[in-house]
């Protein structure tokens, strides 16, 4: 049974309106397509104030009091490492509960309309055929799993790691944890407003397991194992040459086209995606220790692509989830749901493959990968 934090009242000031405020006032120079960036997100603020308000009086107290009897399990590895495809594939065990993108987009009002507009958003979504940059512009489909820090982003939330992608400037202090966990009140903070964020997954998915994936998470190994003792981690890891191209493209496509409100140069590019990459892969290994015995699986992307049925089922026996045999009909209509998935293509260069050699040789080393 999962260990109950108790918040500290004392973490930083989380109203909405303030801490954007607040990011804004620190992140730096904006440009001048992130001025509109900013006005929508301030207008997004404006707009769920009455509706966060309401949804606060009428759940709050039930939210509050859900207990989270199964301790979840936590999918880690950096961005573009194939998280996203393996969550998908186990929480099409319907024993599992998740955050959905709806429950993300919609993170203050999601408990106030339910299913019927949640029906409404995706026909809408369908017609005008609104796409998601950050998987090869696939259609939004608000069913399908998302991130913590992306449901917390969306709260304008002082306690999420994205900052660091609004405001790349800052991504050493924002993306990366540690400078901030080092603040005790912002580690209280954030203890606080992530176990609220369980339990309201909880309450949504009415006590199922969880099943998570938020790439930042591959940091916060002792924090989470404070809360939960007993979660299960699976780490997944991907040929370090082929991820380089995608965490890239993520960046250019998605992230500095949607989502970030400043610009930055190549060499800063190649700078946050070299650097981050070794410090959050760093920060697993030394904390990777700490998982009790029999609690922790690691695999590939390459062997979950090369045969999906055989890892996941691994994944349950390794880490001792009942109900495979039950979750193996919805397990494979899954498989052959993502093979319509088209990956992202790439024109592979030599000069870079020495640069990624040059900068993560030690990682590469150690999975024996190579850059075919």
């Amino acid at each position: 049974m999962s260990k109950q934090v108790q918040g500290d009242r004392g973490h930083l000031i989380n109203f909405p309106l303030f801490e954007a405020t607040r990011r804004l006032c620190k992140g730096g120079r904006i440009s001048f397509k992130g001025i509109f960036g900013i006005l929508f997100y301030y207008l997004q603020i404006l707009i769920s104030l009455p509706f966060t308000f309401l949804q606060f009086i009428l759940f709050s107290k039930k939210i509050r009091k859900t207990v989270i009897s199964k301790d979840p399990v936590f999918i880690l590895g950096h961005y573009r490492s194939g998280t996203t495809y393996l969550q998908k594939l186990l929480v099409s065990d319907k024993q599992f509960g998740f955050l959905s993108n709806y429950d993300a987009l919609f993170a203050n009002s999601n408990l106030l309309f339910g299913r019927k507009m949640q029906s409404v958003f995706q026909f809408l979504i369908n017609t005008f055929k609104i796409k998601n940059p950050f998987f090869n512009d696939s259609i939004v489909l608000l069913t399908e799993p998302t991130e913590e820090d992306d449901y917390l982003m969306n709260k304008v939330s002082a306690y999420s790691a994205y900052w660091g992608l609004v405001f790349p400037k800052r991504w050493r202090e924002w993306l990366n944890g540690s400078p901030q966990f080092m603040n005790q009140s912002y580690r209280k903070g954030w203890e606080r407003e992530y176990l609220d964020t369980l339990k309201f997954t909880t309450f949504k998915n009415k006590g199922k397991q969880l099943v998570l994936k938020s790439p930042p998470n591959t940091e916060r190994i002792s924090l989470l194992l404070q809360m939960f003792p007993h979660a299960k981690f699976i780490y997944i890891y991907r040929n370090p040459f082929h991820m380089y191209y995608s965490i890239r493209n993520m960046w250019k496509r998605a992230i500095l086209g949607y989502y970030s409100v400043q610009k930055i140069s190549d060499e800063e590019l190649d700078e946050i995606v070299f650097d981050h990459f070794i410090y959050l892969t760093g920060q697993y290994e030394k904390e990777k220790n700490l998982i009790p015995e029999g609690n922790l699986l690691e695999l590939s992307y390459e062997e979950l692509k090369a045969d999906s049925f055989l890892c996941i089922k691994n994944i349950y026996s390794g880490l001792n989830l009942p109900g495979f045999e039950e979750a193996a009909e919805n397990l494979l209509l899954q498989i052959e749901k993502e093979k319509d998935y088209k990956n992202f293509q790439y024109h592979f260069c030599d000069a870079t493959f020495r640069t990624i050699e040059e900068k993560w040789g030690k990682y590469i080393r150690e999975r024996n990968y190579n850059a075919k």
